[in-house]
């Protein structure tokens, strides 16, 4: 009898998904979005006619899946935990009105919140982890696109290539500025590197730190590092860190440089 009941409340959610998946997004038409909500309707019917046990999985598979298109359709968490919870109250609306329309049990009511209950639990949770990570994920992909850009090491003459630095060097960038400059130099078998630091603002002992191990590598595989465009003030800031550039050549600008050092 008990298990009939359960039945009973699962055909009802499943006859009314669509239905029931509209009301949550209330006047907002979004096809994909009903549709989702229709699937998990389903699911939360599957969960009463099969059981937590054997419908968590496809819960939790649903969450990350949805998690993932919400990020990729240009969602915003907090706004999809809200529809989240209007998923719950719409849910919950439906089972008590069943409930009073076919007169069942208390202990139902019951039963039935230890399935919904923890199967929704687990579809936010699942949703959530998976809408972090893929941000996270987005974010780690358009900072290494980034930090490309950021470290252009550019030909222009046979052996001989630019490599212009602009704005604020941080740790990351740093370590890719060395990554990307040593692989550079090897692939094009450059014999000189200009680094040209007239973009860079603010030279501090970390910077010029990088800027120095960046010469100094160069150098073991055989590039000859040359800087060009130190402003004056960039010049103090290097002398006064006590970091010695005696021995490499500097260029007040680029032009200098090249014209020293490729167009002689």
């Amino acid at each position: 009898m008990k298990n009939q009941e359960l039945f009973k409340i699962a055909n009802i959610i499943e006859e009314r998904k669509h239905e029931l998946a509209r009301q949550v997004k209330g006047e907002e038409e979004n096809e994909e979005a009903t549709k989702a909500f229709e699937e998990l309707y389903q699911l939360f019917a599957d969960g009463l006619k099969n059981g937590k046990e054997e419908t968590v999985e496809n819960v939790t598979e649903w969450g990350k899946r949805i998690g993932k298109l919400s990020l990729e359709y240009g969602g915003k968490l907090d706004e999809s935990l809200k529809e989240t919870s209007a998923f719950r109250d719409t849910l919950w609306d439906t089972i008590e009105r069943i409930m009073k329309e076919e007169d069942f049990s208390r202990d139902t009511v019951f039963r039935v919140a230890r399935i919904i209950d923890p199967l929704l639990d687990e579809a936010v949770y699942a949703f959530s982890t998976e809408f972090v990570d893929s941000y996270k994920e987005t974010l780690d992909k358009a900072q290494e696109e980034f930090l490309k850009l950021s470290a252009p090491v550019v030909p222009i003459y046979d052996g001989v290539a630019v490599l212009p630095i602009i704005g604020s060097v941080d740790e990351n960038r740093a370590y890719y500025l060395m990554d990307t400059t040593l692989k550079e130099a090897t692939k094009r078998q450059l014999s000189y590197l200009l680094i040209d630091l007239s973009g860079v603002a603010v030279v501090d002992t970390m910077v010029a730190n990088s800027i120095y191990n960046i010469i100094h590598s160069l150098e073991l595989v055989g590039v000859k590092a040359i800087l060009a465009g130190i402003r004056p003030e960039v010049a103090h800031t290097m002398v006064s860190l006590g970091i010695n550039f005696s021995e490499i050549q500097t260029y007040n600008s680029l032009q200098q440089a090249l014209s020293t050092h490729v167009f002689k």
